[in-house]
């Protein structure tokens, strides 16, 4: 049994901004957030940043049982498998309205049917976006710098197997009806 692979969050929704942002942004102006020892590029406030604030599990866990045909010397495998609800929080930093901009497109983008193709094809579902906010906060030279967020809401299927024990066949000593035994 093969469980399909993860999709990569970070690269789906760095390519989301690299094909949906606008004005557009180049592939060294999309950094990954919470990193040690990365820098922000110099000299310019003009960039992106994307970070995974949460993942929610939304229901219970599938399971699924599969064993070989019959062979009770090999173990079985459980397949678990979750829905997950991943939330990215992207932040988009100018000097002046480009942020704002590139934040309320790609929320647009992650709300369309464009958004869920996109996304679709890899490996993961849009399901929306949250409103544009603006956060200005203080840049290299002391200035204030606009910082526009939005958060995009994805889900994504994830899952483990493990090996598991069965029977393949078992032994009753006594069958009885319980009604008639027992005066039911």
């Amino acid at each position: 049994m093969n469980i399909p692979a993860e999709a990569n969050l970070y690269e789906a929704v760095r390519a989301f901004i690299l094909a949906y942002a606008q004005p557009a942004l180049g592939p060294d102006r999309v950094f990954q957030g919470r990193q040690n020892r990365a820098a922000l590029p110099a000299g310019s406030e003009d960039y992106a940043v994307m970070s995974i604030e949460e993942i929610q599990q939304h229901g219970t866990t599938l399971e699924t049982f599969s064993a070989p045909d019959p062979d009770p010397a090999a173990s079985g495998a459980l397949r678990l498998e979750a829905l997950l609800r991943p939330a990215v929080l992207l932040e988009f930093f100018s000097s002046g309205d480009a942020g704002r901009l590139r934040a309320q497109r790609l929320a647009i983008v992650a709300r369309s049917s464009e958004g869920a193709r996109f996304f679709n094809e890899r490996g993961l579902s849009a399901l929306y976006a949250d409103k544009v906010r603006e956060h200005p906060c203080k840049g290299d030279a002391a200035q204030f710098v606009r910082r526009y967020e939005t958060r995009l809401y994805l889900s994504q299927w994830s899952g483990i197997e493990v090996p598991a024990d069965y029977f393949a066949t078992t032994r009753i000593t006594r069958l009885e009806n319980v009604n008639a035994h027992h005066g039911g």
